[in-house]
């Protein structure tokens, strides 16, 4: 089986009833337009154009967005599950009508917002919201990993009994007709902990939770003084900076020592819109921009050789941080400031992964491990090419 490229997918740019309860009723657009920089540091946010501020409760516009994805490679869609008082909600009824000829859905349940799997409470209790939370996910058509339907578990670290809560998750799925979950937890590290606990595999975090290097702008108590003094912008102590290159590196190299771990990539990243008091997390290029096309291209290639060599056939998937992430700079919808550029990398790289994948599957004397070094080995020569590049940390990661 061919590796399958999921898209993380923002399901709350909908007027749906249940979607803007569980927002408080708020414009998810709207927030995007208003959100304003803290700093001349903070790359501003995009705004859509071929896609534009679409509505998902409108199935054309959910038809629209869909047959992009699917054009770009692109084989389904991981959406939210929350809880929201009485069940949980996906938002993903909206998009069930479009799934199917191989595109489907797979969900990240948000257990970090979901305090009743934090502490503790009766096994009954726990089956009952179970039952519940697997309701929610029998939406569209599941994205089979390995015959199960795929959940990523957003903060298994957060859970009061990990193995406890896999099992009942596991009852409540067969119960409700299903042949089980596919459970990820949402980890880097502690492989033999989680794994051992039930869980199928693992995915690398997000940017905002692994720091796999150390970010540009250093912290120093002479950076702390000039903060005060007014000589420094205080998102130079406060937020974090990462190299993009850096990052992405950081990601490809020595994959297979970390075990069942599905590899994330991003086109580019940074938050500061969900921190509006700090604490924010950037990747930039060069200081100053926050995308850089053939990087990307090599990370997400990069990615599917390796999703292809160090995973069973049902089992070979790459996660896309996202397809319409804007308040993270993250989507890699159509932009205004962008254009296709971002879009169409992510496409070509895809096409590119793919195509390199069957070549050396038909060829014997190469094999996929040899693309995958060779890929590796561009990605090093990008990180040599670059001037405002740490050597120190690229020394240290090779």
């Amino acid at each position: 089986m061919a590796v399958r490229v999921l898209a993380f997918f923002d399901t709350r740019y909908q007027s749906t009833a249940d979607v803007r309860q569980l927002l408080g009723g708020v414009d998810p657009w709207r927030a995007l337009r208003e959100a304003r920089p803290a700093s001349r540091r903070h790359f501003g946010l995009n705004l859509p154009s071929t896609l534009g501020q679409y509505d998902l409760a409108h199935p054309d516009a959910v038809n629209q967005v869909v047959g992009m994805a699917r054009q770009a490679g692109i084989d389904g869609f991981v959406v939210d599950c929350r809880w929201a008082g009485e069940a949980y909600v996906t938002g993903a009824e909206v998009l069930a009508p479009a799934c199917g000829d191989g595109f489907g859905l797979a969900f990240q349940w948000r257990n970090g917002e979901d305090a009743f799997w934090k502490g503790p409470a009766s096994r009954g209790d726990r089956v009952d919201r179970a039952a519940r939370l697997v309701a929610a996910l029998q939406v569209g058509v599941p994205v089979p990993a390995a015959g199960r339907t795929l959940v990523i578990i957003d903060r298994p670290k957060e859970l009061a009994d990990a193995a406890e809560a896999i099992e009942i998750l596991q009852g409540a799925a067969h119960r409700a007709g299903l042949p089980g979950l596919y459970i990820v937890a949402n980890r880097a590290e502690d492989k033999g902990r989680f794994l051992s606990s039930g869980f199928d595999a693992l995915i690398d975090p997000g940017p905002a939770d692994w720091h796999s290097c150390q970010p540009s702008n250093r912290s120093s108590g002479l950076a702390y003084l000039e903060v005060m003094a007014g000589l420094r912008d205080s998102v130079d102590c406060l937020d974090k900076f990462f190299p993009y290159i850096l990052f992405a590196v950081a990601r490809m190299l020595n994959r297979e020592q970390r075990g069942k771990v599905l590899p994330r990539v991003f086109a580019s990243y940074h938050d500061w819109a969900l921190h509006p008091d700090g604490g924010a997390t950037h990747l930039t290029v060069n200081g100053n921009q926050p995308f850089d096309a053939y990087v990307f291209g090599l990370f997400i290639e990069n990615a599917m050789i390796f999703a292809h060599q160090g995973f069973p056939a049902a089992e070979r998937f790459v996660f896309l941080e996202s397809w319409n992430g804007w308040l993270t700079g993250s989507q890699v919808e159509p932009s205004l400031l962008d254009g296709d550029l971002i879009y169409n990398a992510m496409r070509n790289a895809i096409d590119r992964g793919r195509y390199v994948i069957r070549t050396r599957e038909n060829d014997p004397e190469g094999g996929v491990d040899a693309a995958m070094k060779d890929r590796i080995a561009l990605l090093l020569e990008a990180v040599q090419n670059l001037a405002a590049s740490d050597k120190e940390t690229v020394h240290r990661m090779s």
